[in-house]
C-alpha cells in the first residue's frame, strides 16, 4: 500500500475588480448612518464583469460589507461582443435602493427596501419609446400586486390608454436572487 500525502499552500486569489465605476452614499437601513454602494469593474477578464457591493456604516465608523454580487449587472462583453447596455446607476433615496439603467433601448428602474437582512424588490418600472409617436410606461408595485401599463401618445389628438392587472408575488424577489437587471421580470 502506497500512501501519498499532498500539502497545498493556500493562495490568495487576486481581486481583479480594480476600477471603481460608481459610488453612491445614503442611509439604506434607516439607522442614521451613511451607507454606500460601489460598482467596480474587472479589467482583466475578457467579459469585463461588474461587481455591485453594498456597505453599511457601523457606529465605529467602519464599513461592513452586507452584499456583493457579479450577477446583478450584466458584463460589458458577452461572447466577445459589447452589449451596448448602460452601466446602471444606484441611488439611495429615503431608505430605498434605486437601480436605474437602460437595456435594449428600454429604461428600467428597480426599487429595493432593506428588510430582515435582505434587499426586497418592491417596485419595477420601465419606459419604452416606440420610435414614432408613443411611449409605454409600465409600473409594477410588487407590494400592492398591481401592474399598470400606460400608453401615451406624443400626438395631442390621440388619447392615452391605461391597463391595470392584479399580480401577487410572494415572497418578494430580492436583490440577492436577482440576476441581470434588465430581464423581463414579471412583465
Amino acid at each position: 500500500m502506497v500512501q501519498t500525502v499532498a500539502y497545498a499552500q493556500q493562495k490568495k486569489v487576486k481581486d481583479n475588480f480594480n476600477v471603481q465605476i460608481r459610488l453612491e452614499k445614503g442611509d439604506l437601513n434607516k439607522d442614521g448612518l451613511i451607507d454606500k454602494t460601489v460598482i467596480t469593474m474587472d479589467t482583466i477578464s475578457a467579459s469585463v464583469p461588474l461587481r455591485l457591493q453594498i456597505f453599511f456604516l457601523q457606529p465605529n465608523k467602519k464599513y461592513k460589507l452586507v452584499f456583493s454580487s457579479t450577477d446583478v449587472i450584466e458584463p460589458q462583453y458577452v461572447n466577445g461582443v459589447h452589449t451596448k447596455n448602460s452601466i446602471p446607476y444606484f441611488f439611495i433615496e429615503k431608505g430605498f435602493l434605486l437601480m436605474s439603467a437602460e437595456k435594449n433601448d428600454i429604461r428600467y428602474e428597480h426599487k429595493f427596501v432593506y428588510k430582515n437582512g435582505i434587499f426586497q424588490l418592491v417596485k419595477i418600472s420601465s419606459v419604452v419609446y416606440d420610435g414614432q409617436n408613443a411611449t409605454t410606461e409600465t409600473v409594477f408595485d410588487l407590494v400592492a400586486g398591481t401592474r399598470t401599463e400606460t400608453l401615451e401618445s406624443l400626438d395631442p389628438v390621440k388619447v392615452a390608454r391605461k391597463k391595470t392587472k392584479k399580480i401577487m408575488i410572494r415572497p418578494l424577489p430580492t436583490l440577492q436572487n436577482l440576476s441581470t437587471f434588465g430581464d423581463q421580470l414579471y412583465w
